[in-house]
């Protein structure tokens, strides 16, 4: 046999699932087991199709190797989940994606999760992690009647298909869409019909009564940045924020609460200066009354006592750099920026040491990890990955009661706790997690702090 004939015999034994040994995975009999399957065809598009055959591998490694890892589903009242070490046998005849012009033949009983998310184009990558976590949640549950049925977002997702979809599948609960503007094209219908939906999303203006957003908002951020700030009794505040709409709301923000009296200056840097250095530079200079002629003993600009940065990695990382030419101490001047200066690339940069932003604090992330590399190893989780898996269980929970979700927060069962990570559920469709400030110290690693200057 030829090398290449080999290794195309390996390649292809790998990704063949034993069924044989598969039958012998049981779990205790419970009227609440779930049963999960993967559609033998195109994995991520739901349609035959020849480019994605070699894809369903994502599936098959991933049922060969979460089998034997199984949960209870979240319950309310902040409580701990753990993994128990039982068995189950899985179905292999079961249809989760769902396509337009299918004819979905619902079971009796059954109850069914519409998830969101973008399985192909752009965001695609970012769209099949947070499905593999969420498969996750679906393989540790019990409940056998709770069905997850996923559509793709990434490309022609329009509102009369997706009234077509809510028509056939009349799901109970809808997870995504991870875009602010597919929840914008969803939120009349899914409002009209009262069905729940808990979003990716970050962007907090587009919650209220049934929806729920769970991104972790700049808005949120800029809220706690002022919590500190008046805390800490600054009175000299700067705000540097890129031109555009969201700097401009985050400013609102601040002009709208008792922090505005504290704002000393502010400046909104736009494309066109910030492509030119001088200009940029001058800007900046002006902004902290620089002037070289009275620094020659390299004092610190204590022009500030807390600097607000508000931009991109790319703004940031501009920025930064010219506040240390200018001699702004971060030792002396408390320099915020969001949860953007958590990036491996701003965590490196000299002049961010001591830099603080909010976050949340997230736990047991290596316990989280290992269930996870189960499944998958050698992959990488992030935030938005281990968030999938957090509204997969709360998903879970909320389907299996008897009244909808939006009850049920109104009744106070709006307290969830996942591997010890705490959501509050309010009836406004806001989301509440404990945010914490860090700092970034001089290895590039971060640290809580809740001391001031």
């Amino acid at each position: 046999m030829k090398i290449n004939e080999i290794k195309n015999a390996s390649k292809s034994n790998r990704n063949v699932i034993d069924k044989k040994k598969l039958e012998n995975l049981y779990e205790s009999n419970s009227s609440q087991s779930v049963v999960f399957e993967f559609k033998k065809e195109r994995y991520l598009e739901g349609t035959q199709n020849k480019e994605f055959d070699d894809k369903i591998n994502y599936a098959q490694k991933a049922l060969q190797a979460t089998f034997k890892m199984l949960s209870k589903a979240p319950s309310t009242g902040m409580e701990h989940l753990k993994i128990d070490k039982t068995v189950r046998k899985i179905n292999f005849d079961f249809n989760n994606f769902y396509e337009i012009n299918s004819n979905f033949a619902k079971i009796e009983n059954e109850i069914t999760v519409l998830v969101l998310l973008p399985l192909s184009s752009k965001y695609r990558s970012i769209g099949e992690k947070i499905r593999k976590a969420l498969d996750l949640g679906v393989l540790q549950t019990q409940n056998k009647r709770i069905k997850f049925i996923y559509h793709n977002t990434g490309n022609d997702f329009n509102y009369q298909n997706f009234k077509l979809i809510l028509k056939k599948l009349n799901p109970k609960l809808i997870i995504g869409p991870l875009l602010r503007e597919n929840l914008i094209k969803i939120k009349p219908i899914v409002t009209t019909l009262k069905i729940p939906v808990l979003s990716f999303t970050n962007d907090s203006s587009l919650s209220e009564k049934g929806i729920w957003v769970l991104g972790f908002s700049p808005f949120d951020q800029i809220n706690k940045i002022m919590e500190y700030a008046i805390k800490c009794k600054k009175e000299r505040i700067g705000f540097i924020s890129v031109d555009n709409d969201y700097g401009h709301k985050i400013y609102d923000i601040i002009t709208n609460s008792e922090m505005i009296k504290l704002i000393k200056n502010k400046i909104f840097i736009n494309e066109k200066i910030f492509r030119n250095k001088d200009n940029l530079r001058k800007t900046v200079s002006n902004f902290l009354n620089y002037n070289e002629s009275n620094n020659k003993d390299l004092l610190s600009n204590n022009e500030y006592d807390f600097i607000i940065l508000i931009g991109n990695r790319n703004f940031v990382l501009e920025l930064a750099p010219i506040l240390t030419f200018y001699d702004v101490d971060l030792t002396k001047t408390e320099l915020f920026a969001t949860s953007v200066l958590k990036d491996k690339t701003l965590l490196k940069e000299h002049s961010l040491i001591n830099a603080k932003f909010p976050f949340i604090r997230e736990r047991n992330i290596k316990e989280f990890n290992k269930l996870w590399n189960l499944a998958w190893p050698k992959q990488e989780t992030d935030q938005l990955t281990r968030l999938g898996y957090y509204i997969s269980k709360i998903t879970i929970w909320a389907a299996s009661q008897d009244s909808n979700f939006d009850k049920q927060i109104e009744n106070g069962k709006n307290k969830f706790s996942i591997l010890g990570n705490k959501f509050i559920f309010k009836s406004n469709g806001n989301v509440l997690r404990p945010i914490n400030i860090y700092k970034i110290d001089k290895t590039g690693s971060i640290k809580k702090t809740d001391s001031c200057l």
